[in-house]
């Protein structure tokens, strides 16, 4: 008979707290929640505490703090190069991400690295670009000018750099530089004599045409920039 009696108030109990959530979930300007995510917010529910829900709207607007930083990431690209023509190129030839973190595991650039590229992981797919913010223009130009046979300005250089390895992508028709990157992981850094001079004229091959695609986009722009 006692179960009998708390069975009812339990199950009305529930009901009560179910009412009283879906109230207050319907009401949700009148409550004090925090943004988790960009999906889930935080609900502090009188008497009840805090629960976590999932947002019952999609937002069509811009997050402030969200733009602000990005804005502060494009002035900083804005001192490398022009970040129209680098936004242009990055839809051009699938660029996924454009940063500056260096080529070791703690994020610092080795001696001697100007930039790099790498495959992007998961479904988007593409290529990562990471350019070295902390070079020496002058000297770096300098160097560049003697081996290419071209002057590139100071101001100039990280749009090469950034062409550059653009270049080395399939898209912009370079076959040979991802041929040597699968090649030397499946060897492990194992392999004769013979196969390690194939493997350079593959890489040497493979950085002349990713110079030479990025001279030639370089020519383009500045004629743009003479119309």
């Amino acid at each position: 008979m006692g179960s009998g009696i708390f069975l009812p108030l339990f199950l009305i109990l529930g009901s009560v707290i179910t009412i009283g959530l879906v109230y207050y979930i319907l009401r949700l300007k009148r409550m004090r929640l925090n943004k988790l995510d960009e999906k889930t917010l935080l609900l502090r529910l009188p008497f009840l505490g805090t629960i976590e829900v999932e947002e019952p709207k999609e937002y069509r607007g811009i997050f402030v703090k969200d733009v602000s930083e990005t804005l502060d990431k494009m002035k900083f690209f804005q001192s490398l190069m022009d970040p129209h023509m680098m936004l242009d190129y990055a839809n051009d030839y699938n660029l996924n991400y454009i940063g500056t973190e260096g080529d070791t595991n703690n994020g610092s650039w080795s001696n001697g690295r100007l930039a790099y590229n790498t495959l992007s992981k998961g479904q988007k797919g593409g290529y990562n670009i990471y350019l070295n913010p902390e070079l020496d223009r002058d000297a770096i130009c300098k160097r560049l000018n003697e081996q290419l046979g071209i002057e590139i300005k100071p101001e100039e250089l990280y749009t090469f750099l950034f062409l550059h390895e653009i270049g080395h992508t399939r898209k912009a028709g370079n076959e040979c530089y991802f041929t040597a990157m699968v090649n030397h992981s499946l060897s492990g850094g194992r392999r004769a004599a013979r196969r390690r001079r194939e493997l350079k004229n593959v890489y040497i091959r493979s950085e002349k045409f990713a110079d030479d695609f990025a001279i030639q986009e370089l020519l383009k722009i500045r004629q743009k920039g003479l119309n």
